[in-house]
């Protein structure tokens, strides 16, 4: 869902020395004081926050009397919830992944809100001691927060999504939808049982700023404040949102080439090494542009910190554009025998393996398998492996050097009037905290049907490998959460966690992707509940409240999740089993495809076989001890120079971005980047108040648009009706539109 911003005076330099300040957008608020009306007491806001960015972007006015569950909430949150969680399942499987964007549903729900505010009745509705009202008063921001982060919790696709999929696709396993739902769910929650303990780490200090939820903080009081400037940027958006969806009717059917227009196709036909190197579709991409906004907002360019995002852009075109190149035509890892950025997995004689030649009782059988083949992979992929077994490490060794006596000191604060010292945390302080004990409920319940999933559904999983996976993610989440809170990247532990279940449960593909999930799951919703309660801390909603949201929309998210995911793969199968080619290149379920990859990689054949001794991948196994160190020379650099911004070398991103690729197709690097440099560069230091006052508004109007025209064509054209535009030199399906190769090549 990776994202950072912040409006108002915000200067955009969040980096990894997160107390050092700018003097840009500082407020003097010694004469601000903050009342309590109920308990008629008074805060003293001596200083507004440690952090420069956060003081310029959070208000410090509340009204504790402000309803948040009102009955315009449930109305809105269950639509806008159902609405992106079917957006995302669909673009889920399509070439380029574009983020269900939550600024839109902050403005849509705005619009929707305040006309909501204007038609229903006034009237109270009794019934007992129960008083209610369809229409409590204005629409105000902390109800409208609260329909947010409903969507931000379940309009996303949920990440065991894929375990259906590929058991559908590849294993040909119906999966019910009482188990399909309950894994969903169980995935979805376990971690939200975990971010109640991390409060005290993730949410209450003021250096862990959440740059997402800054900007989502600055939207929010740009709504519901000033009425001019409201108008101003609600107007923006229409204009932008209905510009941006016409303009996706060109690109998305019209003339396909704009998608990736490959200018080194066009300047060398018929030069192979050329067009592989300029095809974003089959290569690297190289001087490949797209104006499809379904490309280029992938990355969030718009609101994605620029320090953060030159590790990642470095990390990208360092993978793609320097080391696959040199990998693939001086033949390492047997390179030339398999395509160069495919993600399928290859037997001996570089076929796509068959995976049901060796299965036997969804296990592995090895006598099958020693007169089969071993798994081969892409050598850009393979090398793939390399970066995420040096990520880990990089992320721990790069926290603990650049925020190591943070989260120290930190954990030495037990008092909770130590914890209390910063303004927004006292003004916290009014509402009830959620107990402990509720998140300790959700996390057993979840867990108890997670290890009954485990045991029955045919997984092979045995109850103490879901506790192992969990146990994983607590180890891990709070480096994590710390690189997540200050960068807007999240670091995964997907290939940690299929590492180690390789190992202890081999040739068990499905167990391994069980593992795999309640493991990653369990950390990645922990740290999206955990923003979303920053979110709330900075809001002044009351975290029950909060709670209460986030519970709702994973709920109904789940269900949407599972019904979207069958109406598009028994739309669009042939596309996503490899029967087939989408001749657009729109649709190519790659997700799953390396979720299946990693099946075979890590579940079927097992790490031991994969990487061993005997193994030509086994020199990857390096990247471990390589992760380790890669920190540390940055660390001395900015020690030895602290004004050189070494600190700003961010090796997890780096890596990250290393990554990346294969997957997504690389038309989204020069464009993406050139986007990212205007937006986050030059217009945020140079019409700073231009930026600040309409680049969100953007982002949200331009991913809406693009998002809404792609469910139209899917609905009208492209999908159920099947209606194709005449086939011309700008949507030529023989050559996916793009002109490099012939798909019978």
């Amino acid at each position: 869902m990776v994202e950072t911003k912040t409006d108002d005076n915000d200067k955009n330099f969040v980096h990894n020395d997160a107390n050092e300040k700018t003097n840009d957008g500082e407020k003097d608020l010694n004469n601000e004081r903050i009342y309590d009306e109920e308990k008629s007491t008074k805060v003293e806001p001596e200083v507004n926050s440690v952090v420069d960015l956060v003081a310029a972007a959070v208000s410090t006015n509340d009204d504790p009397n402000l309803p948040c569950l009102t009955f315009r909430f449930w109305v809105l949150s269950t639509f806008f919830t159902v609405l992106g969680a079917a957006i995302s399942v669909f673009y889920y499987f399509r070439a380029n992944i574009l983020t269900y964007s939550i600024f839109f549903v902050i403005l849509a729900s705005y619009i929707a809100g305040k006309w909501l505010e204007k038609i229903l009745p006034t009237k109270k509705f009794h019934i007992r001691n129960w008083e209610f009202s369809l229409n409590p008063g204005p629409f105000n921001y902390k109800e409208h927060a609260c329909i947010a982060a409903a969507a931000n919790a379940g309009g996303g696709v949920a990440y065991a999504v894929d375990i259906i999929a590929i058991q559908e696709l590849f294993y040909n396993t119906k999966v019910s939808f009482i188990v399909g739902f309950l894994l969903l769910l169980s995935t979805q929650m376990i971690g939200y049982g975990l971010a109640g303990f991390l409060r005290k780490y993730l949410v209450r200090p003021n250096n862990m700023i959440w740059p997402q939820a800054l900007v989502f903080s600055t939207l929010y009081n740009t709504l519901h404040g000033n009425t001019t400037d409201t108008k101003d940027k609600i107007r923006f958006f229409y204009f932008a949102f209905i510009g941006i969806f016409v303009w996706q009717f060109v690109p998305q059917y019209i003339f396909p080439w704009l998608s990736s227009a490959a200018i080194l196709c066009l300047m060398a036909p018929n030069n192979n090494v050329v067009k592989l190197l300029g095809s974003a579709y089959r290569g690297s991409g190289i001087l490949t542009f797209s104006f499809d906004w379904n490309v280029i907002g992938s990355i969030n360019p718009l609101y994605t910190p620029w320090w953060s995002q030159v590790n990642f852009f470095f990390g990208m075109i360092l993978s793609v554009w320097i080391i696959a190149p040199l990998m693939y035509y001086n033949n390492v890892l047997d390179a030339l025998k398999f395509p160069f950025m495919s993600l399928h997995s290859f037997d001996k004689d570089g076929n796509t393996y068959n995976q049901t030649r060796v299965i036997k009782s969804g296990e592995l059988d090895i006598t099958a398998y020693e007169n089969y083949s071993p798994v081969f992979m892409s050598a850009i992929f393979a090398m793939c492996y390399f970066y995420y077994f040096a990520q880990l490490p990089a992320t721990i060794v790069h926290v603990a050097l650049f925020h190591g006596k943070e989260i120290w000191n930190q954990f030495k604060k037990t008092r909770e009037e130590e914890n209390k010292e910063d303004i927004h945390c006292k003004m916290m302080s009014i509402y009830p905290e959620v107990p402990y004990y509720w998140y300790g409920a959700i996390f057993f319940i979840m867990l108890i049907i997670a290890m009954i999933l485990g045991e029955t559904t045919g997984a092979h999983l045995p109850w103490w490998g879901i506790l192992l996976s969990v146990v994983i993610a607590v180890i891990t989440v709070l480096p994590i959460g710390i690189i997540n809170a200050i960068s807007n990247w999240q670091i995964g532990v997907n290939v940690i966690t299929e590492f180690v279940c390789g190992f202890i449960l081999p040739g068990r593909p499905i167990a391994n992707v069980y593992f795999k999930t309640y493991g990653y799951t369990s950390l990645s919703q922990c740290l999206l509940f955990v923003q979303d309660l920053k979110l709330g801390h900075y809001m002044k909603v009351p975290p029950r409240s909060m709670f209460t949201s986030q519970l709702w929309g994973t709920l109904i998210g789940c269900i949407v999740n599972f019904w979207t995911m069958q109406v598009i793969i028994d739309a669009k199968r042939p596309y996503f089993d490899g029967t087939e080619t989408d001749p657009s290149g729109q649709w190519d379920g790659y997700q799953s495809e390396i979720f299946n990859t990693a099946s075979i990689v890590w579940g079927l054949i097992g790490p031991a076989r994969t990487f061993g001794t005997e193994s030509v991948y086994n020199i990857l196994l390096w990247g471990f001890l390589i992760g380790f160190f890669l920190p540390l020379p940055f660390y001395l650099l900015h020690r030895k120079f602290p004004k050189a911004k070494f600190n700003l070398v961010n090796t997890p991103l780096i890596l990250f971005g290393l990554s990346y690729f294969p997957g997504p197709h690389t038309n989204l690097l020069m464009t993406g980047f050139l986007v990212s440099f205007l937006s986050q560069f030059y217009a945020f230091r140079y019409k700073h108040s231009w930026w600040e006052k309409y680049n969100y508004v953007m982002s949200a109007a331009f991913d809406a648009g693009s998002q809404i025209m792609a469910i139209v064509l899917f609905i009208c054209f492209t999908g159920i009706t099947q209606v194709q535009f005449p086939t011309w030199w700008g949507n030529d399906p023989t050559t996916q539109s793009e002109h490099c190769f012939n798909l019978s090549e």
